[in-house]
């Protein structure tokens, strides 16, 4: 069920599938970002500039900046609702607020992101108001603040891999959820199990393709970590994540 609720935000509900799950039955944080990216989509092409709409017009929707808090990840089985509204933040960019509830309306996961419309041809950034006539009015201020680490005096964990082709989305670069994956697969495993995820702050800055050798830069403090994920000395995106030390594990 999906509709436009009132004051603009447009919901839909869905339940958590097995595959969209870790072993420990909770949703896995590269889910809520592909969830994320669906409900902007479906948004996004009922207000009538969706996807369809900018690839006809030989352009595509990029995602900038994703900063999520996140109070408890969905179960399996459990139906939550997804909210979303947007409205534009610069001549260039987009903000959108997303929400995941539960079925008594606790906030899950808040996140609050920046996009932009650019050219395919030239990969450059375009106006947004030269193709959308109009962005809804909702008011829709940033819900989650950036999150920064200083890593000075730290000595950076390099982790090393190369680009896959099945992480390449409609765009033809590598999705964004990829750039997550890599930045959680560089942390120990023994770090996981203790520590459980309250934050997730991303910055993509350019795009990357599959083939491309990849590397990651993990810097360690007690309650965040940060990932460079590089390309050669070029920075393709950057991760700050959040953790406090983990309760107990969840049951399936």
């Amino acid at each position: 069920m999906e509709h436009a609720a009132p004051q603009g935000i447009y919901s839909t509900q869905a339940a958590v599938r097995s595959y969209e799950c870790g072993a420990d039955g909770l949703m896995k944080p590269e889910t809520v970002l592909h969830w994320f990216q669906e409900i902007a989509e479906a948004h996004a092409s009922s207000l009538g500039f969706g996807y369809d709409f900018v690839m006809s017009r030989g352009l595509a929707w990029v995602e900038v900046r994703l900063d999520a808090a996140i109070n408890r990840l969905p179960r399996w089985k459990e139906t939550v609702e997804l909210r979303t509204w947007t409205a534009q933040e610069t001549p260039l960019l987009a903000r959108r607020n997303l929400e995941i509830r539960d079925a008594l309306g606790n906030s899950l996961v808040t996140a609050s992101c920046l996009w932009a419309v650019i050219d395919v041809r030239r990969r450059r950034p375009v106006p947004l108001n030269r193709h959308i006539d109009s962005f809804p009015d909702t008011p829709c201020e940033k819900t989650v603040a950036p999150v920064s680490m200083d890593t000075s005096g730290l000595q950076p964990e390099t982790r090393e891999w190369t680009a896959e082709r099945r992480d390449t989305d409609f765009n033809r670069h590598i999705n964004n959820a990829a750039y997550l994956v890599w930045a959680l697969e560089a942390l120990p495993e023994s770090w996981q199990e203790e520590h459980e995820l309250t934050g997730m702050h991303l910055h993509f800055k350019k795009e990357t393709h599959a083939g491309e050798s990849m590397k990651s830069l993990l810097f360690l403090q007690e309650s965040a970590t940060c990932h460079h994920l590089m390309q050669g000395d070029e920075l393709r995106a950057e991760a700050v994540l959040e953790w406090k030390t983990a309760t107990s594990s969840a049951n399936i």
